[in-house]
């Protein structure tokens, strides 16, 4: 049988064309369950049609359940390629941190949206409290599958458990293990590696840190330095509570207010997202500190806040972490279980917050 081509000029979609044939080879047995798909290249190529398309077709093959993506290794053909109705979704976020989410929960909501629009789930978010008793019964809330953003109590998981409802924990504030329940995660760690070495070769050896005890921001903070052969100076660090949580912005403030009234003010310092890495340079220019002149300022998530100078950050695609939480969600769903955690990329954006160790690091405001 001669090889199906993309018709170019057709007023069938280039996507759709090739999302037909691509479902023809896999019904037949040409791509086998459980093998690596082809690249987006190896099909541009073959097709000879942009990889944008290629791309957009892969995503909504992804979607569907047919394919499923392994960051790092590649794509594959589901072990069962159906193609199904749609599901209700719910993306649950504790109240604790509610207030909280002009980090970078909002980015991976979006994330999420976009991979239920893409498949024709309906999704439901709601914040999620101590008593889930409520949000279980609620005669809208259905789900077949759960996205929880930041972590949740023990107890609530075990609800679930016993409801035997799909999960999935995505960006776990706290580093927590939950038996039989995936996760998405950030490489946090590589990335905050990567920065206390940059901080540690442009000349920094006192480098604080804003953020929450037993993240993994924070060990690999501490790690880094012990690494590097750099003290661990207590009075340097600022570490606030998830159940206390002020909006991001003001928590950086308050928390660098603390760090500058100990007179023992580090030269850089590291902040858990970009808006509390915004709040703690308003205090230190507040304080009469300029950045980076006294103090380099690192955030994370490169979340695009004005905030002068610009912020160089430890960046991840939180909108891709969402699509690839609603990918794992799905085969779970399924019926097709991952074989372990998705661990998403961190890369260092250098901006105009960070630079050389500065020439007052001898005076009184440090030590």
């Amino acid at each position: 049988m001669p090889e199906k081509l993309i018709v170019q000029d057709s007023p069938q979609p280039i996507r759709v064309q090739l999302r037909e044939i691509l479902q023809q080879e896999i019904s037949e047995g040409k791509f086998a369950a459980g093998k690596r798909f082809p690249s987006e290249r190896e099909l541009a190529g073959r097709f000879l049609i942009s990889r944008a398309s290629v791309r957009e077709t892969i995503g909504e093959l992804i979607s569907s359940g047919v394919l499923f993506r392994t960051v790092g290794r590649g794509t594959f053909v589901a072990s069962k390629p159906q193609s199904t109705g749609s599901y209700q979704i719910a993306f649950l976020i504790s109240e604790d941190l509610f207030g909280f989410a002009e980090s970078g929960y909002g980015r991976i909501l979006r994330g999420v949206e976009d991979a239920c629009r893409r498949a024709g789930d309906v999704l439901v978010f709601r914040s999620l409290g101590s008593e889930s008793g409520q949000l279980l019964s609620n005669a809208s809330m259905n789900p077949d599958g759960v996205v929880i953003v930041g972590g949740v109590r023990r107890g609530v998981l075990e609800q679930f458990r016993k409801l035997q409802l799909p999960v999935i924990l995505v960006d776990l504030l706290i580093q927590s293990k939950s038996e039989n329940i995936e996760t998405v995660t950030i490489d946090y760690a590589s990335g905050t590696r990567l920065a206390v070495e940059r901080l540690r070769q442009l000349g920094h050896e006192l480098i604080g840190f804003i953020g929450f005890a037993g993240s993994e921001k924070y060990e690999a903070y501490w790690q880094s330095l012990e690494k590097l052969g750099l003290n661990y100076e207590p009075r340097q660090v600022e570490l606030l509570h998830p159940v206390d949580l002020d909006p991001g912005i003001l928590a950086g403030f308050r928390a660098m207010q603390k760090i500058i009234a100990r007179d023992h003010l580090p030269t850089a310092l590291l902040a858990t997202n970009d808006y509390v890495a915004r709040g703690a340079i308003e205090a230190l220019d507040t304080a009469g500190f300029r950045v980076p002149e006294h103090v380099s300022i690192v955030g994370y998530d490169d979340l695009g806040i004005s905030v002068s100078p610009p912020l160089t950050t430890i960046r991840a695609d939180l909108e891709e972490v969402g699509r690839l939480a609603m990918e794992v969600l799905r085969r779970r769903i399924q019926g097709n279980p991952d074989s372990g955690p998705v661990i998403v990329p961190t890369d260092l954006v250098e901006r105009g917050s960070s630079a050389a160790r500065p020439h007052a690091a001898n005076d009184d405001a440090y030590s």
